[in-house]
């Protein structure tokens, strides 16, 4: 059945052709796109024989969002790291200890939450990389959003070691699904890192990927720690020890995610055709640095955006990124040697150094951040990273994952230039519909507060709730760690 959306406001094209706002018709059937027409001063005429039509005029039409790395699972985590623990790798000293008591369960009640807020952003798709991949594509089709599933793997180290088996079957098992498609899920290769896979079983991932056309999804130099373990262990850097292992060259598309300690030898022996830089600034901020994706941009590297999770996020909104990917290198400025001359110094020549500085600075990142190659990260890049799932642009054969945002909320207004709201503004607030795969998830005409009311979310948040708690008493995790350092408030 073909159903056709209608607008006098419909963003077509990408950074890379341009961006568009024109009225325009989009034609959906089987859960993809199958026509667009831009409509001129004849207006959009009759319906089709048998066509339903869904007129929003009046409103602005968008692709959703593609968060290109989440786990969602962990927002159950949210608040359980002390300051101590964020100083050091939270990943290693907390949540290790936490998910080595996960129970299949836990992790499906846990991604529903996680899932459901991602709507809320106006987020259709996630790459969510975690344990128990069943589980996940699970969570994904109780509350209705799509997603790329990547089941953990590892075998060096990590809670999913005793795992590994069982998720490398359900990896194959996922992949061989062919009802999964209708829903929107995808499957991808998860091997965890680096220094927690070994070359043997990245060798198999590696063939794996080629022979099935599987991305791989992993994160990579993450961490101090990891970068250590692959010099001593291996002697190249993670990026070589990948080039060495044949993964780089055998990936059908490689996913790198963080990517804070590469250097540009490593960025250098990467394909701009097949690999990509997955960014995640606000959760680095937090437990690392934020990556210098300008070497990557420099290098002509496509890079994607990603939240990663809620416990070192705390949201799962991946247009929330955007604002700190544009604007966050001029904080250089403040620590740069202009700064520390001018604070010791105060002088009008000193100042003038420093606001010298701050030119040669924005000058760099409008060269190198232009809002259209920000809104790809969020958009197109993410969007053709999985052969199976074309998404992130309205155009024929793109999956129907459509937003619909209302043009005069206050996030928006007054739409002088809605490009530019969407990368430097908070644009949940003026999300008035969500279709995806050509469903309806959120309904314009009733709005995300009907999405709670009548989706089930209060049932899933009691399980959650509960499973929470139970998880944490077994791992022995004080739920509420602030006390210590500000008292029983």
């Amino acid at each position: 059945m073909t159903w056709i959306l209608r607008s006098d406001r419909v963003l077509l094209g990408d950074g890379t052709s341009g961006f568009r706002l024109v009225p325009a018709e989009i034609a959906v059937a089987g859960g993809k796109i199958v026509q667009v027409r831009e409509v001129g001063v004849e207006g959009f005429g009759p319906t089709p024989d048998g066509a339903t039509v869904r007129d929003l005029t009046g409103h602005l039409v968008t692709p959703s969002f593609v968060n290109a790395h989440s786990h969602l699972a962990m927002s159950a985590f949210r608040g359980l790291a002390t300051p101590r623990v964020m100083v050091g790798n939270v990943v290693e000293e907390l949540y290790y200890r936490v998910e080595s008591h996960l129970q299949p369960g836990d992790v499906r009640a846990f991604s529903r939450i996680g899932a459901w807020e991602s709507l809320l952003a106006g987020v259709g798709c996630v790459w969510d990389h975690y344990y128990f991949g069943d589980e996940m594509v699970g969570a994904l089709r109780d509350v209705g959003l799509e997603g790329i599933v990547a089941p953990t793997l590892q075998d060096l180290a990590g809670p999913g070691v005793p795992q590994l088996d069982r998720q490398w079957e359900t990896t194959l098992e996922l992949a061989a699904d062919s009802s999964l498609t209708g829903d929107g899920i995808g499957v991808a290769l998860g091997p965890h890192a680096t220094d927690t896979v070994s070359p043997e079983l990245w060798q198999r991932i590696a063939r794996t990927s080629a022979d099935l056309d599987l991305p791989i999804h992993v994160h990579v130099a993450q961490s101090i720690e990891e970068y250590e373990r692959a010099l001593s262990r291996h002697s190249a850097s993670p990026v070589a020890g990948l080039q060495r292992d044949g993964v780089l060259e055998a990936a059908s598309k490689l996913l790198l995610v963080h990517g804070l300690f590469v250097s540009r030898h490593d960025i250098a022996l990467l394909n701009a055709d097949r690999h990509m830089l997955v960014h995640c600034p606000w959760s680095q901020v937090q437990f690392g640095f934020p990556a210098p994706e300008r070497a990557w941009l420099d290098a002509g590297i496509p890079l994607a955006l990603g939240t990663d999770c809620g416990a070192c996020n705390d949201t799962m909104d991946v247009q929330r990124e955007l604002k700190l990917m544009a604007w966050g290198p001029s904080y250089a400025t403040s620590w740069s040697p202009q700064a520390e001359h001018f604070l010791d110094d105060g002088t009008l020549g000193s100042a003038r150094l420093l606001q010298a500085r701050r030119s040669e600075q924005i000058g760099q990142q409008l060269l190198s951040g232009t809002t259209e190659r920000l809104l790809d990260a969020v958009w197109s890049v993410p969007g053709a990273a999985h052969p199976g799932f074309r998404q992130g642009v309205i155009a024929p054969g793109a999956r129907a994952n459509l937003a619909v945002w209302d043009p005069m909320h206050p996030a928006l207004w007054p739409g002088n230039d809605f490009l530019h709201a969407f990368v430097m503004g908070g644009t949940s607030g003026a999300l008035r519909g969500l279709f995806l795969g050509g469903r309806t998830v959120i309904d314009p005409a009733v709005g995300p507060e009907g999405l709670l009311a009548a989706g089930g979310y209060r049932a899933h948040q009691a399980e959650a709730s509960e499973r929470l708690a139970m998880l944490l008493e077994r791992a022995e995790v004080d739920p509420q760690p602030w006390r210590q350092h500000r008292g029983n408030v």
